[in-house]
C-alpha cells in the first residue's frame, strides 16, 4: 500500500526554459525545452518562496546573457586569463552584475557573496561590454545605470561579514569559456 501524501507535492511548479541547438539538416533552430524541479515542500510554506522565485528567473536571464556573450567571444577571441591563470569572460562579470542589480533592487537587505571585482575589469576596459551586455537582461529597460552602477554591483559581492542575515545569495558563474 502506497502512503498517504498530500496532493500538492504532486503539482508541478512553473517550468524554466532552455534552449538547445540542436544539429539538422536545416540552419540550426532552436528548441525551447521545459525543465522544471520538484522542491521538497509546498510554494507558499517555503519562507523565502518569493526570494527562490526571484532567484531562479534571474538565472534564466543570466544563461541567456553567457551564451549571448559566449558567440561574440568565439567570434572575436576575447577569453581573458586572471592571475592565478582562470578563464574569465565578459560573461562572468556580466552576470554577477545582472544578479547583484537585480536582487539589489528586490531585495536590498540580503548580503551577496560572489567572485569577481570591478578592479580586474577595469584594467582590462571591458566595463563597456559589461554593460552592453547587462542592459539587455535587466527587468528596469527603462531605467538607465552607468558604468559606476555596473562597477558598484560587481564590487557588492565581495562582501566578507553578513551580520544576522538568515538569508545570502552566493554567485558563482560557470565559466562561460
Amino acid at each position: 500500500m502506497i502512503p498517504a501524501m498530500d496532493l500538492h507535492l504532486l503539482r508541478s511548479p512553473p517550468g524554466v526554459r532552455f534552449f538547445h541547438l540542436h544539429p539538422s539538416p536545416a540552419p540550426l533552430r532552436r528548441r525551447f525545452v521545459t525543465v522544471s524541479s520538484i522542491l521538497p515542500f509546498a510554494k507558499e510554506k517555503a519562507k523565502y518562496h518569493i526570494e527562490l522565485e526571484a532567484a531562479v528567473e534571474l538565472v534564466e536571464r543570466a544563461c541567456s546573457l553567457c551564451i549571448d556573450v559566449q558567440r561574440s567571444l568565439l567570434s572575436d577571441g576575447r577569453i581573458l586569463e586572471k592571475n592565478d591563470q582562470t578563464p574569465v569572460t565578459v560573461a562572468d562579470f556580466g552576470v554577477q552584475a545582472l544578479v547583484s542589480l537585480e536582487l539589489g533592487k528586490l531585495f536590498p537587505s540580503i548580503p551577496l557573496v560572489a567572485e569577481e571585482d570591478s578592479g580586474f575589469l577595469q584594467s582590462q576596459n571591458l566595463v563597456d561590454l559589461v554593460v552592453s551586455a547587462v542592459s539587455d537582461k535587466t527587468s528596469f529597460h527603462e531605467e538607465s545605470f552607468s558604468h559606476a552602477d555596473v562597477l558598484e554591483a560587481i564590487d557588492r559581492g565581495e562582501r566578507t561579514e553578513f551580520g544576522t542575515k538568515p538569508a545570502t545569495y552566493w554567485v558563482k558563474p560557470i565559466q562561460s569559456t
